[in-house]
């Protein structure tokens, strides 16, 4: 794996958990606020602490100490949703006080003809003139016949 890659990875895979609280914030309001705000400052200070464990100097095999901070990536993010799947499930937001709106009642869909016959109106008017007789009756173009490979002329000896 290469360092650049690791790099982008963390800042995209908590970058979208950040993205996420943002959302859910905005949906729940006020009352998922303190919660979901403690969230994005939990996942700052984890991508802070990632940063810091991809560029400190490694001894050793470096690429079992990266394929392990993958793993850390992953689980500690997965543990951060988990942590805002509680939140948004314990919280009351402004979405759930506001009563539902009763749905219209939807109409039947009208059932489609089994074949739909062409009309007259999409098809395009016949032009009256000769020249569209003779596009219509035009024959059909044969293939061209494949040439054979052209034979290269000897090479001249140098003298």
């Amino acid at each position: 794996m290469n360092l650049r890659v690791i790099k982008k990875d963390i800042e995209y895979v908590l970058g979208a958990f950040i993205e996420d609280c943002s959302v859910v914030a905005a949906v729940k309001g006020q009352d998922a606020d303190e919660s979901v705000s403690a969230l994005m400052d939990e996942a700052i200070d984890l991508y802070n602490e990632l940063k810091d464990k991809v560029n400190a100097k490694i001894e050793g095999p470096k690429k079992a100490y990266f394929a392990g901070l993958r793993k850390e990536i992953l689980t500690r993010t997965d543990a951060l949703y988990e942590k805002l799947s509680e939140a948004v499930k314990s919280g009351k937001g402004a979405a759930e006080k506001k009563p539902a709106a009763k749905k219209p009642a939807e109409k039947p869909a009208a059932k489609k003809p089994a074949a739909e016959k062409p009309t007259a109106e999409k098809k395009a008017p016949a032009k009256k003139t000769g020249e569209a007789a003779a596009e219509k009756k035009t024959p059909a173009k044969k293939p061209a016949e494949k040439k054979a490979p052209a034979k290269k002329a000897p090479a001249k000896k140098a003298e």
